[in-house]
């Protein structure tokens, strides 16, 4: 581990030392987590979700830019129309990018914009790949996602047939969800977005410095909605749709959990450490962009006296300050606890 670490600093020396390369492997970052992340999207969409809007009557929305292709889809077939959904869904996603990609060019940075237009570029190119390359039908026809594999006859209606038909759509559902988190994860990691909602919800999360998969949740709930009742006007087949709003749900809910687990830019947590070192919170403090506030106690074991260290700081960041500590005191105690909100003047590296 020390030869890691020590080949780390290494290299984080070189790279202060040449600018321009450390700025071109950042921008080559971004546009690899951009290409991994629009490939996880487009096969998940295609692979789980597609394969869930065709299911039967099911007609699940995935919420965002995405949600709203599908609602355009579904309003021109009920204009008559029948246009292929994955046709539909490429070109719409990056429509209804546009606008979101201006707002984003202004009011959070240039790259994370031009970044974003990259990934939802590559998203739609790939969107129209994946299903000529033969990947979709065959996790499509895969005896695990597809129930016309499976021995039941689902043709007679049993009760058994109809839990294993309705247990494989939410376990397409859920690997959907699954796709859609991480490559959402991916490009935030990359500190740039996937488009659409997220790049809404990612400005607000900024702004309040909090979690982003809630504001996700909000905004797609009402995409949800409107297409719900669409549904139902177009379907007319009212319990059908209960079940796709319960699809809708639990893949936005999946989304979430998979983005808030990985993207730990706006999580933070409260560093408690009772240690004997007087030089620990100025090394502290000079490490990391926080503050840290300092009292006196004495222990009621050891009758001596300890300087108690309370220090906030981002979820990522809490990894390395334990190990500074550590280096510092090595009898130093420390605990780490979770916090929902922080208010006042918490830094926060801005976005480019």
């Amino acid at each position: 581990m020390n030869k890691i670490s020590k080949l780390r600093k290494k290299v984080n020396n070189f790279l202060f030392d040449h600018y321009y390369l450390k700025r071109f492997l950042h921008e080559t970052f971004g546009v690899l987590c951009g290409a991994l992340s629009a490939f996880i999207y487009a096969f998940g969409f295609c692979c789980f979700t597609n394969t869930v809007l065709t299911t039967d009557n099911f007609h699940m929305v995935t919420g965002g830019c995405s949600g709203l292709s599908q609602i355009l889809a579904l309003i021109l077939n009920m204009c008559g129309l029948n246009p292929s959904a994955t046709v539909i869904q490429a070109i719409g996603y990056t429509c209804f990018n546009i606008p979101l990609a201006i707002f984003a060019f202004f009011k959070i940075g240039k790259r994370f914009s031009l970044q974003t237009i990259g990934n939802v570029l590559f998203s739609s190119l790939f969107l129209i790949l994946i299903p000529k390359t033969g990947i979709q039908n065959a996790v499509m026809n895969s005896p695990v996602f597809s129930y016309q594999n499976v021995i039941y006859d689902f043709s007679n209606g049993t009760p058994t047939a109809e839990v294993v038909r309705h247990s494989i759509i939410i376990m397409r559902v859920i690997f959907s969800g699954c796709c859609t988190g991480l490559a959402t994860a991916i490009a935030f990691k990359g500190d740039i977005s996937c488009g659409g909602v997220d790049v809404v919800t990612y400005y607000i999360s900024m702004k309040k410095s909090t979690s982003v998969g809630k504001y996700s949740i909000m905004v797609n709930a009402g995409i949800c909605t409107v297409y719900s009742i669409l549904s139902i006007i177009y379907t007319k087949e009212f319990p059908t749709t209960l079940v796709s709003i319960f699809m809708s749900i639990l893949y936005l809910f999946v989304t979430s959990f998979i983005i808030d687990s990985i993207h730990l830019r706006n999580k933070k947590v409260q560093i408690q450490i009772i240690t004997s070192s007087k030089s620990m919170a100025e090394i502290l403090i000079s490490n990391f962009p926080h503050g840290a506030t300092i009292s006196t106690a004495k222990g009621a074991y050891s009758d001596k006296e300890r300087e108690i260290i309370w220090m906030v700081v981002s979820s990522f960041e809490s990894k390395n300050v334990v190990s500074l500590a550590r280096k510092i005191d090595s009898h130093a105690f420390i605990t780490i606890t979770s916090l929902v909100q922080v208010y006042g003047n918490f830094f926060i590296r801005p976005i480019n």
